[in-house]
This record gives C-alpha cells, structure tokens and sequence, in this order.
C-alpha cells in the first residue's frame, strides 16, 4: 500500500506541476495578444480556466493524502494522543462522507450527463472537464483508507500514551 501511496503521489504531483505549467504559458500568451496585438483568443482563456478547476481539484487530492490540509492544530496538540489519534480518525471519515456522497456520486452523475453537451469555445464534450471531480476523488478515498489503517496501527501500537 506504501508503494501505490508514492505512485499516486508522484502522479498527482506532476499533473499539477503540469497543469500549472501549462496554465502560466496559456495566461501569458492570453495577455500578449490581448494586450500588445489586440486579438483575445478565446481558447486560452477557457482551457486555463478548466485546468485551474483541474488543479484545485487534483491537488486537493494531493494535500489531503500528504495530510496536509487544513486542521486546528492547536487545539489537535494539546489533547491526549489517543483521543488526537480517534479525532483524527473520525475526521478523516466525514471528509470521506462527504467526498464519497458528493464528489464522487454527483460528480459520476454530473459528468456522464454532460458527455452530450459541447464546450461552445473547444468543441470537446463537458463531461471530460467534470471528469476532474471524480477522479480526484478516487484518489482521496484511496487516500483516505491509507490514512486510517497507518491512523488504526498507530492506535494499537505499544507507543501511544494517554486515555481516552
């Protein structure tokens, strides 16, 4: 599970390495012709604003399978570390609650209703630009089950002082 959880993060970090990339060249190629040759292209300006979405999304992802997103440390500090451990535990499932009843859910549902509609500037079917919803949220959920077992084995080991 260790190695999948490297596999994924790597992956995740170099999709949003390249979209943010990608997005800085669209943006400044948006900016010159608008700017200097007085000709907007359309097309930057929408694709960057997808992959914007796309990089929330992927690196939301990302954050939480680093356990870094964003908590009250101070207060997670200074409780015993059982009771951190089984509040970590719990909050991790309700992001999971959450993430599996609305991104993926509604984002599977979103996403193959909106595979007949056309972007009007790209022409390329909308369900592929929400195809980002759920597939970020596939990454959390596997995320998600990394986190408690590592949360889980950390609880039963010898190590962990305190009561709950």
């Amino acid at each position: 599970m260790d190695t999948i959880k490297k596999i994924f993060d790597k992956l995740l970090e170099w999709i949003c390495v390249i979209l943010l990339s990608l997005m800085t060249i669209l943006v400044t190629y948006q900016v010159i012709v608008r700017y200097f040759f007085d000709k907007p292209n359309a097309y930057t300006e929408v694709l960057s604003k997808y992959m914007f979405v796309w990089l929330i999304m992927y690196g939301s992802a990302y954050v939480f399978g680093l356990r870094e997103h964003m908590n009250i440390a101070v207060v997670r500090d200074k409780l015993p570390t059982k009771l951190r451990i089984v509040i970590e535990m719990i909050s991790e499932l309700i992001i999971v609650l959450f993430t599996g009843g609305v991104l993926i859910y509604g984002g599977l549902k979103q996403m193959m209703d909106q595979m007949v509609q056309l972007d009007a500037a790209l022409q390329i079917p909308m369900g592929f630009i929400y195809s980002a919803v759920p597939i970020s949220s596939f990454f959390i959920l596997f995320y998600f089950l990394y986190n408690e077992r590592k949360l889980f084995l950390e609880l039963k080991s010898n190590n962990v002082k305190g009561s709950l």
